[in-house]
């Protein structure tokens, strides 16, 4: 019976089509997945998440105000590369470990491919990027970047990449809190949950370490 339903998921989704099928049949490519341990891809998924965390970053910080464009994008580059991996193989461990509590199956490797796989639709955010860079250069990464959106063609084109954004990111989540739930084998309210848990015990032991260092010194 088992190996008849693997082959029914492998007519449904294969290396070939997974690509796709992330997008038309979420659960059965998370399936698939996880099944089958599929790791193509992984780690190179892995390194774009980072650096488009690390982009944002550079934008958050107004780091062209002190960089040139070609200082931005290489800090954007080689901080993705060099901690993409590492930061998410702590969140996959740190969901793994919470998720217990919730009666979560999934082991860090398994969670790994799923935050690897989720990240699609964010990594596709760096064509957006780049079209911003085109047309704004290192004013994108600037405090006075908003300056410019001083007329309607400006103004528009804000919000068409906002929307894009806000699309990207909330599809990313969705496709992290269906795999999440595929890999842990619990329910999506639950997978919610065990996506949660993790900020929440970084804020709690950051708390309580702020708290005994402040004992300590007074």
């Amino acid at each position: 019976m088992i190996e008849e339903n693997n082959y029914q998921q492998e007519a449904i989704v294969n290396p070939t089509n997974i690509l796709t099928k992330i997008v038309t049949s979420r659960k059965e490519a998370f399936i698939f997945i996880n099944d089958y341990k599929y790791n193509k891809h992984v780690t190179l998924f892995l390194f774009f998440l980072g650096i488009v965390k690390s982009f944002d970053k550079a934008i958050s910080k107004d780091m062209g105000d002190n960089l040139p464009l070609w200082g931005v994008i290489t800090y954007g580059i080689l901080i993705g590369i060099t901690f993409g991996w590492l930061i998410n193989f702590i969140y996959a461990f740190s969901i793994s470990w919470t998720g217990r509590w919730l009666k979560g199956v999934g082991d860090t490797q398994s969670l790994l491919r799923v935050i690897a796989y989720s990240s699609l639709p964010v990594i596709a955010s760096l064509f957006f990027l780049f079209l911003q860079i085109l047309i704004y250069g290192n004013a994108i990464f600037q405090s006075s970047f908003f300056d410019l959106y001083n007329g309607l063609f400006d103004t528009i084109l804000y919000w068409f990449f906002y929307f894009v954004d806000l699309v990207l990111i909330t599809w990313t989540v969705v496709l992290l809190v269906i795999g999440t739930s595929v890999v842990q084998k619990i329910s999506i309210g639950k997978a919610i949950l065990n996506l949660i848990l993790p900020a929440f015990l970084i804020m709690l032991i950051a708390l309580t370490i702020v708290t005994v260092v402040d004992s300590l010194i007074n």
